[in-house]
């Protein structure tokens, strides 16, 4: 049986949802969190009585603090954390409002940031921390100006954490998922119209000839989070189908 315990952050809907019940599948114990008491209630009853529901919001450091103390009055300590929280708002370079910015980044890349580092001293040794950034990193998209720079901020964090965290055992690599269908782009502001064109379009030009789906993700994410990818270091697993090839 499986013993190791993960934290999925935002894990009520979309990616995190789906690792979380894949994860669950495997006998890991998980928790996950959601900033609303109505999804994250929801997600628990479907995930089960093995899944954890921890109320949280990423873009505040309060929050995190609070989130750790729980984790770890509860479980001590854990072997892996999926840092995968993050919004999409889609919006020009030139529309980009200062708001926008920042709460983009409050929660893409400043609470993730915070949430790795807050959770340090209570990762086991070994321990896998798992950054889920995106395609728009290395490949261009009009309206994603924000999100492209904080999923790269993130990224960019990657080595310098192997070299840190070195000493504590804790390894970290990176999920770099394609457009994936999920309620991510209900979320974005994007129209049905926008929605529907854009799942159509990675469909049919995707060597696999559909969209991505979270559970795909899911077995990349595992594979991360288990003791097969020991040696890995700052590894970018890019789960797009074939779509930037």
């Amino acid at each position: 049986m499986n013993s190791k315990i993960v934290l999925i952050t935002g894990g009520t809907t979309g990616i995190g949802f789906a690792c979380a019940d894949y994860l669950l599948g495997l006998d890991y114990r998980v928790i996950i969190t959601g900033r609303t008491r109505e999804n994250l209630d929801r997600a628990v009853a479907k995930l089960g009585i093995n899944c954890i529901g921890i109320l949280s919001d990423t873009s505040s450091l309060e929050d995190i603090d609070d989130l750790v103390a729980k984790v770890k009055n509860q479980f001590g300590k854990i072997d892996g954390l999926f840092v995968n929280a993050g919004i999409f708002k889609a919006a020009s370079f030139q529309e980009t409002t200062e708001s926008l910015f920042d709460e983009t980044m409050n929660v893409n890349f400043k609470g993730a940031f915070f949430t790795i580092q807050k959770f340090i001293p209570i990762l086991n040794n070994p321990a896998s921390v798992v950054l889920n950034t995106s395609i728009v990193v290395f490949r261009s998209f009009a309206n994603t100006s924000i999100y492209t720079a904080s999923k790269a901020a993130l990224e960019s964090i990657a080595k310098v954490l192997n070299i840190e965290l070195a000493v504590r055992g804790i390894r970290v690599n990176v999920v770099s998922p394609g457009v994936t269908e999920t309620p991510i782009q209900k979320k974005s502001g994007m129209t049905e119209e926008a929605i529907s064109n854009l799942l159509e379009h990675f469909s049919s030009t995707s060597p696999i000839g559909r969209i991505v789906q979270p559970t795909d993700i899911a077995l990349i994410v595992e594979f991360l989070l288990s003791d097969k990818s020991q040696v890995l270091r700052s590894e970018k697993v890019i789960v797009d189908g074939g779509t930037t090839l």
